[in-house]
């Protein structure tokens, strides 16, 4: 059923007027040439104003608006902001008293932290410094101590000394079984002399059978004799007497110290000749069985003491010489050990040492000469070279030297540096 009277289903709709309003016809309007290039010149068309018109294709007129001058060109730094008044700076309130700011959390654990680290680093230090003061004190009390004894031959006045210069004479006594090493002739005299002025270690050598004024004995005779004649005091007194220098303390080992010092090293390098080799190793009862190559190679300290006990092959110098030889290779070798090496050589070759020389003295020796241990080692030997002749007084091959010559070279080596 329809639902309107002039409904009917079959009308036929195609028939009514359809046509679109000429205001209304929006698609049948002709699109925008966008291209200007192909536009004519001075042609103003219909609907100028209606979007999509070009206003520059206005053909100008007398009662057109005139532009304003262009803006002066600008410099190609310059921008707004340099015309711009500058922004309003906030000024900051004084701070009052007690009101001071607060670090952060993390700083202060940051600081807490590195504050724990160098506590525990200076405990270790302390700790480190307590255990050698320790050591120390362990091994001064091993030493043999004897009271100082004045030269009462010559005066203080008289020798030649320096606060920056300490000798130390170092005696190596050939004691044999049952005898008494301060009645015994002196097997080796060594003046360790501790140059701080010039930075520098010198060892001197004494020779045994120098003709000297011996004071304890009261006449001339080789200077070993001064050791069984006055004891360790008596060739302190013996030298000082006649070479003019002053000696600060004695020290005397037993060659027992020499095997231990090399062994605490590893053994020191020395270079054998054949000759020294055969001697040792063919006199089993004079050098303790030892046996030695010939070559350059490290010995042990059985070995290093018998090679400075080497006398029947060559001279009195020689013999010193290899002395000299082994003690710079146990201070060179000594230089480049470790602390605990050090210390534990110490601690072991202790007992061997018998001194006049007191503990406060012993450790200000140490500490002077840790300097001095950086440069080379001098050696020197008394007589000096063209100051002595061989010669044969009451029957006894002995060195005769002239003395005073012998005192001012002395003088010269150890306080002037100058050797010639």
């Amino acid at each position: 059923m329809p639902r309107f009277d002039d409904e009917d289903f079959r009308n036929n709709n195609d028939r009514r007027d359809r046509t679109v309003p000429t205001e209304e016809n929006y698609y049948s309007y002709s699109p925008v040439d966008l291209n200007f290039n192909s536009r004519e010149q001075n042609v103003v068309r219909d609907n100028q104003l209606r979007k999509g018109i070009n206003p520059c294709d206005i053909e100008p007129t007398q009662n057109n608006f005139t532009p304003p001058p262009p803006p002066v060109q600008r410099f190609q730094s310059e921008t707004i902001g340099d015309f711009a008044p500058p922004a309003p700076q906030r000024q900051r309130e004084p701070r009052k008293s007690g009101d001071e700011k607060k670090p952060k959390k993390h700083f202060h654990l940051i600081k807490s932290k590195k504050k724990r680290i160098t506590t525990i680093i200076l405990a270790v230090i302390l700790a480190l410094i307590l255990i050698v003061v320790g050591t120390i004190s362990g091994i001064m009390g091993r030493i043999t101590y004897n009271d100082k004894k004045e030269n009462t031959f010559v005066s203080a006045s008289e020798l030649e000394s320096s606060a920056l210069v300490k000798n130390i004479l170092l005696l190596g006594v050939d004691a044999r079984a049952g005898e008494n090493a301060n009645e015994t002739r002196s097997d080796t005299m060594m003046l360790v002399s501790i140059d701080m002025k010039h930075r520098s270690i010198k060892l001197t050598s004494f020779l045994r059978d120098t003709w000297v004024y011996i004071p304890t004995l009261g006449y001339n005779q080789r200077l070993n004799a001064a050791c069984s004649s006055g004891g360790y005091e008596g060739v302190v007194d013996a030298i000082e007497y006649n070479f003019g220098i002053d000696i600060d303390g004695y020290a005397v080992v037993d060659f027992e110290m020499f095997k231990v010092l090399v062994d605490s090293l590893g053994g020191v390098e020395v270079d054998v000749t054949e000759a020294e080799a055969k001697e040792v190793t063919n006199h089993p009862n004079r050098y303790g069985d030892v046996v030695l190559e010939s070559g350059k190679y490290k010995l042990s300290g059985e070995q290093a003491l018998a090679y400075c006990r080497i006398r029947k092959i060559d001279t009195d110098f020689v013999r010193t010489e290899r002395q000299r030889t082994v003690m710079s290779a146990i201070l060179n070798d000594a230089k480049h050990s470790g602390p605990f090496t050090l210390l534990n050589m110490a601690y072991k070759s202790a007992p061997y040492i018998e001194t006049d020389l007191t503990k406060g003295e012993l450790r200000s020796l140490v500490i002077s000469a840790v300097p001095c241990l950086g440069n080379e080692i001098k050696q020197a030997k008394v007589p000096f070279e063209g100051t002595w002749e061989y010669a044969t007084i009451s029957g006894n091959s002995v060195i005769s030297i002239n003395v005073d010559n012998n005192k001012q070279k002395l003088v010269d080596y150890i306080y002037n540096d100058v050797l010639e």
